[in-house]
């Protein structure tokens, strides 16, 4: 049943060095896209345009607003200071947000990928998982989705922190039985955590 999972994910599903095994792969969670940093747009084009919800069971992680990146590649327009050696991120960051944009159009753009999704999906094909607060997946449009899940990644951090703003491993390991209660109760899949049903 693994293979009828497949996540949309971002940072937050990719092994690092402070992360060896996040939880999906701790779930066996192998059907996956995702790129650091990559925006909602990105990933609501990609589900579209390989009608991912209508072949499979969606995770969503629901993450990055606030950054542009025209050609969905990775090739964002804003640095961030996380990088190392950006000298200039923050900066351009209060240029950016202040003068050149406003955040209200990234509100905009996100509700509005996250919308175009929703056309084809259901509780029974997409379960978006938001990661941080304020996250566009709060806004009305969404409030009573039964497609959200209203458990916020980010908040982990505040006890499993990884010293990048991510949740370290041990974050993981508590997040990855949550997460299997809630595909089993939500699409009736057992998912085992490292060979062990959980």
């Amino acid at each position: 049943m693994h293979d009828k999972i497949f996540v949309v994910g971002n940072s937050w599903s990719i092994p690092s060095r402070e992360v060896p095994i996040p939880c999906f792969d701790q779930l066996g969670l192998k059907t996956r896209w995702e790129h650091l940093g990559i925006t909602l747009d990105a990933q609501a084009e990609y589900i579209i345009e390989h009608e991912l919800v209508k072949k499979y069971r969606v995770i969503w992680l629901v993450g990055h607003h606030h950054r542009a990146d025209p050609h969905g590649n990775g090739n964002y327009i804003l640095p961030y200071t996380w990088k190392e050696n950006d000298l200039w991120g923050e900066k351009i960051r209060k240029i950016w947000f202040k003068k050149l944009t406003r955040q209200a159009w990234y509100w905009r753009v996100a509700k509005l990928s996250i919308q175009a999704v929703l056309k084809d999906a259901n509780k029974e094909n997409l379960l978006m998982i938001p990661i941080y607060r304020p996250n566009a997946l709060e806004k009305d449009w969404f409030k009573d989705h039964p497609s959200v899940w209203h458990y916020f990644l980010r908040d982990l951090v505040n006890k499993y922190p990884d010293g990048r703003g991510h949740m370290n491993q041990k974050g993981h390991d508590y997040f990855a039985p949550i997460l299997s209660k809630e595909i089993e109760n939500r699409w009736k899949i057992t998912l085992t955590q490292n060979g062990q049903t959980v």
